[in-house]
Formats: structure tokens, C-alpha cells, sequence
């Protein structure tokens, strides 16, 4: 087959995909999901740090949001498998729109405050516990196996352009004459449309079986039992772990912390740097689903890892904002580098009724460690440790994590 013949072949495929409607309305779910929590994330960090003035107690917030994920995550990816999963997205988006509703009402009368903060976010990282195990699960039940890559790239093509638009269309509704109620409200309608739309995709659940099913820790244990057999799965989930334990932390609280006391900086500079970040991770994720890769993807998912933590590391020592933006711009380039190839590999590679659980369990141990990583940072700011200290001690840690991985479990390395 001929370069022309293949690039010919390739364009066919995409222009297919975009011809199925389910697939469509996958799209256009992410599409306003994405856009909601882009802006709303931005808001809340910049109400708590700016607003409220509480930077060191942004790690709380975060906290609250993600041990209910972890606590409820293994039970989400079962019922991922037992029901239909667009009828999970419908039910857990209407209930979101509800609580950002609630949010609304207590920022119009003057009471949002840290605690209510907290408490929004154990509701509704408990409810992102259904909801990623059934968003993560359902590409596979639509898009034939070929094109996965292409499918996975477009949609986090999409959830990239979302966190650079987010951010910025976030930093201007702040400044608007709407301020916080416009920031937090978008968001509310966002979230109600993309329920809509999972109302009416309506895909069946993947297990139709009229049989009786096992238990919840049977079904769970079903799930770690294939993980354990298989030893690229357990290389790939000791990497996200750690890859939490020094990163996500530093990196979630520590960016609007870095803009307010390192740059200096004001809402929309924090905006531009992860407008940028986001910028690099759209530009990857093109790339690959234009390339689709299908070998040596162990090798790529490594070397982006090594170069992530590098460019942690010298936007951890960077002052101003332009070095900033270009540093975390490359960090942004490894994330999909490392996502796209592994999620495509997962959902080709795992039989359709157990992926629910798989994908619950993998959200679960990249996340397992995630409030760990956000108390330790609260805890070394509360204690006077600089966050660029602390973001550069976090690469350091992850280079000589992923050099142990690498040496000790080379599966994933040797991926193809």
C-alpha cells in the first residue's frame, strides 16, 4: 500500500466515525462535561485562594472531592457493567447540576463558604465516582477496535480544548459585572445539557445475561483478579499511583499557590497557565490520533514519563510567566503522549463486560493516593515549605520511582 493510498484510507475512517450517532453523542456529552468542570474547577480554586484567602486549606477541598471517588470508585465500575451506562451519566450529570445549583443559591445570599466547599465536594466526588467508570467503559461498546486510537484522541482532544477555554472563559466570567454567579452557573447548565443528552443516547448495559450476578466484592474481586494475571496492568497501575502520590498534589493545589506568591500573578495569569498546559496536551493528543500508534507504545509511554517529571521539575524553578506557560506547555504534551496509548490498549485488550470494573479499578489506583499527596502538600505549606520546593521535590521523587518500575517490571516499557 502506498503513503497516499494509507493516509487516503486513514481519512475514511475518521470521516466515519464522525457518521455514527452514538458516537456523536458521546462527543457532544464531553463536549459540555468538560467545559462545566473546566470552569467550575477554576473557579472554585480561585474563590477559596483569592476570595476566601485560605490557600493552604485548597488541599481540603480537594480532598473532600476525591476520597468519596476512591471509597465508591470499585462499586461504580460494577454497576458500570450491570446497568446501562448512559442511564449512570444521565442520573450522576442531573444530580451534579443540582448541587452547583445549591452552590448558586449560597453564593447569592452570602454564605459560601470553606465548609460548604468541602461539603459540595464530598457530594460530588461521590457521584464522579459512577460517573468515570461509565464515561471510561462506554467508547468500546460504539467504536470498533480500529478505531479506538482515533476515537480516544478525539476525545481528549476535546476535554484538552475544554481546559484550555475553561480556564480562560472561567478567568472572564470572574471579572465580568456576573462575577462567581456566572463562573459557578455556566457550569450548572453545561452540566444539565450533557444529562440530557446521555438521556437520549440510551446504549444498553454490556451484560444482558439473564443469569444471577455475584455478589459486589465477588464482581470487584472478578476485577483485581485480572490485573493480577497480567503483569503490563499491574506495571501501569503502580505507575499512575505514584505518579499521584508526587505529582497530582503539588500540581492540582500548587499551580494557583505558584501564580499568587511566585509569579505574583492575578486570575488571568493563573488562566494562561493552564491554558497552556492544556494547549499542550491538545497539540499531543492531534498528533497521535492522527498518527495512531500502534507500536512500541510501552517505549512512548515511558519517555513521556521521564520527560514530564524533567519540565516538573524546571517549571518548579522557572519565575516568570512566560517560561512558566512554555515548561508546563511540554507537560501538557506528555499527558495524552502517556494516556491515549495505554486507555487504547486496556480497551482493546479487556473483554467489554468486565471493562466498567477495570476502568473503575485503574480510576481507583491513580487515584488512591491522590488526597495522601494534597494533605501531605497542605501540610508542608501549613509548615513554611515554599510550593516550588515542594513541586521540585515531587519530580525529583517520581524520576527515581519510574526508574525502579522500569528496571523491576519492564511489561510495560515492552508494551506494544
Amino acid at each position: 500500500m502506498t503513503q497516499v493510498s494509507a493516509i487516503s484510507e486513514q481519512s475514511v475512517k475518521m470521516v466515519s466515525l464522525f457518521k455514527q450517532r452514538s458516537f456523536l453523542f458521546i462527543w457532544a456529552i464531553t463536549i459540555c462535561s468538560s467545559f462545566s468542570i473546566a470552569i467550575f474547577q477554576f473557579s472554585q480554586s480561585w474563590y477559596v485562594v483569592k476570595t476566601l484567602d485560605k490557600e493552604a486549606s485548597l488541599g481540603i477541598v480537594f480532598i473532600a472531592a476525591n476520597v468519596p471517588r476512591i471509597l465508591f470508585m470499585a462499586v461504580g465500575g460494577v454497576l458500570a457493567d450491570r446497568m446501562s451506562r448512559t442511564k449512570i451519566l444521565y442520573i450522576s450529570n442531573f444530580l451534579r447540576t443540582l448541587l452547583l445549583c445549591g452552590l448558586l443559591v449560597l453564593l447569592a445570599t452570602g454564605h459560601l463558604s470553606l465548609l460548604s466547599l468541602i461539603i459540595f465536594g464530598l457530594f460530588f466526588g461521590a457521584l464522579d465516582a459512577f460517573v468515570w467508570p461509565a464515561n471510561g467503559s462506554l467508547l468500546p461498546n460504539i467504536v470498533d477496535d480500529s478505531q479506538l486510537t482515533r476515537a480516544n484522541s478525539v476525545i481528549q482532544t476535546t476535554q484538552q480544548s475544554s481546559l484550555i477555554l475553561g480556564p480562560m472563559i472561567g478567568g472572564l466570567l470572574v471579572a465580568s459585572s456576573g462575577g462567581y454567579l456566572l463562573s459557578f452557573g455556566v457550569p450548572a447548565v453545561m452540566l444539565f445539557l450533557s444529562a440530557i443528552l446521555a438521556f437520549l443516547l440510551n446504549v444498553p448495559a454490556s451484560d444482558t445475561s439473564t443469569h444471577k450476578k455475584p455478589g459486589m466484592w465477588q464482581s470487584i474481586k472478578e476485577g483485581l483478579d485480572v490485573v493480577k494475571q497480567s503483569s503490563f496492568l499491574k506495571a501501569l497501575f503502580l505507575s499512575t499511583i505514584f505518579l499521584n502520590v508526587f505529582v497530582i498534589g503539588p500540581l492540582m493545589m500548587g499551580l494557583p499557590i505558584f501564580v499568587k506568591n511566585v509569579l505574583n500573578g492575578n486570575a488571568l495569569d493563573f488562566s494562561f497557565i493552564e491554558g497552556s498546559m492544556a494547549a499542550g496536551m491538545l497539540v499531543s493528543s492531534v498528533i497521535i490520533g492522527i498518527l495512531n500508534i500502534k507500536r512500541r507504545r510501552g517505549l512512548m509511554v515511558t519517555s513521556s514519563l521521564f520527560t514530564m517529571n524533567i519540565f516538573f521539575f524546571l517549571f518548579s524553578q522557572s519565575s516568570t510567566l512566560y517560561v512558566c506557560m512554555l515548561t508546563i506547555f511540554f507537560i501538557g504534551v506528555t499527558f495524552p503522549a502517556t494516556n491515549i496509548p495505554l486507555i487504547s490498549a486496556v480497551q482493546s485488550s479487556v473483554d467489554k463486560k468486565i471493562m466498567g470494573r477495570l476502568m473503575g479499578l485503574l480510576t481507583m489506583a491513580s487515584m488512591g493516593l491522590a488526597p495522601l499527596s494534597l494533605a501531605a502538600t497542605s501540610i508542608l505549606i501549613s509548615y513554611g515549605l515554599t510550593i516550588d520546593k515542594i513541586m521540585a521535590g515531587g519530580a525529583l521523587c517520581l524520576i527515581v520511582v519510574n526508574l525502579l518500575i522500569m528496571w523491576k517490571l519492564p511489561a510495560l516499557r515492552k508494551m506494544e
